[in-house]
């Protein structure tokens, strides 16, 4: 059975980030996998300060926060999906810190490592032009290649600006497929 870690980016409770996730996560569960959430709004993550002892000390990070929680689900996941809405055509906030944070698994020294993860993208957007989430998807591209990481797909829902926007449109479907492909 996969393990998958849905990681919501989204200050935004019910939202339509939250709405992908949850579609997403359906699927998965259909499919027999097993999938967690956790809200990044509701943890205590400070962010990185490239100190790189990471590398050196044998743990994650010298940060004490709730990052250590979540790289023990990071670590525990066959699959990370990155829930995000595009916030200036990039990351939300609170799952940039997240990115930041994933130095760690950077370097050949690592402890732990990224590497044969797969990873998902699930993100929301007001915005309709058919580039609006071209920054988002170069940095996920470059991080992932860092990483080792695969991507096994994404969810680019454009045109959801009010928090029940989704409702309705063919984004719920296509993340519950993508969730049930993820799985199997």
């Amino acid at each position: 059975m996969k393990k998958m870690l849905v990681l919501l980016g989204s200050p935004r409770k019910n939202g339509n980030t939250e709405k992908l996730s949850l579609s997403f996560a359906d699927g998965a569960r259909e499919a027999g996998a097993e999938v967690n959430f956790i809200r990044l709004s509701e943890q205590s993550i400070k962010p990185c300060v490239d100190c790189r002892k990471c590398w050196e000390t044998g743990k994650h990070c010298v940060i004490e926060d709730d990052m250590e929680t979540v790289y023990a689900a990071i670590d525990n996941a066959d699959v990370l999906v990155f829930a995000s809405p595009l916030y200036w055509y990039s990351w939300s906030a609170q799952i940039k810190l997240l990115w930041d944070r994933l130095l760690p698994y950077a370097s050949d020294k690592a402890a732990k490592t990224l590497k044969q993860k797969g990873c998902v993208l699930l993100a929301a957007a007001g915005d309709v032009a058919s580039d609006v989430f071209s920054g988002m998807d170069f940095a996920l591209d470059k991080s992932t290649s860092l990483l080792g990481m695969t991507i096994l797909g994404s969810v680019h829902a454009s045109g959801v600006e009010g928090p029940d926007d989704v409702e309705g449109t063919d984004w719920l479907e296509e993340a519950k497929r993508l969730g049930m492909e993820c799985a199997r």
